[in-house]
């Protein structure tokens, strides 16, 4: 999926979730200060995103990937929406097989 098209597919997503077809859903949107999402939205939300992307999506997985390199740790208050379009963009990148540029 494009950014573009992972953005659209979060922002319904949320927005059906909480139950708000109004919600201003940005990519620097924090899930939970900005947009309110609390820990059994954050349940059905993955749930959702599951049944669209056809694959398992941990929280807890998106915010270690989020805290990566950084300075300081990320928990769930300091996730944004740009943390979780980054995670399903890479986890949907193909990676390369082992000796595809491997000439005869």
């Amino acid at each position: 999926m494009e950014q573009t098209e992972l953005l659209n597919t979060i922002q319904k997503t949320i927005r059906d979730v909480v139950n708000n077809q109004n919600l201003e859903v940005r990519a620097e949107s924090l899930l939970v200060g900005d947009l309110g999402l609390e820990s059994i939205d954050f349940l059905d939300v993955s749930s959702e995103l599951e049944n669209a992307l056809g694959w398992e999506l941990d929280f807890r997985q998106v915010a270690e990937k989020a805290s990566a390199g950084g300075t300081k740790q990320v928990d769930m208050k300091s996730l944004r929406v740009q943390d979780l379009i980054d995670f399903i963009a890479q986890h949907e990148a193909p990676t390369p097989q082992a000796g595809a540029d491997a000439r005869p």
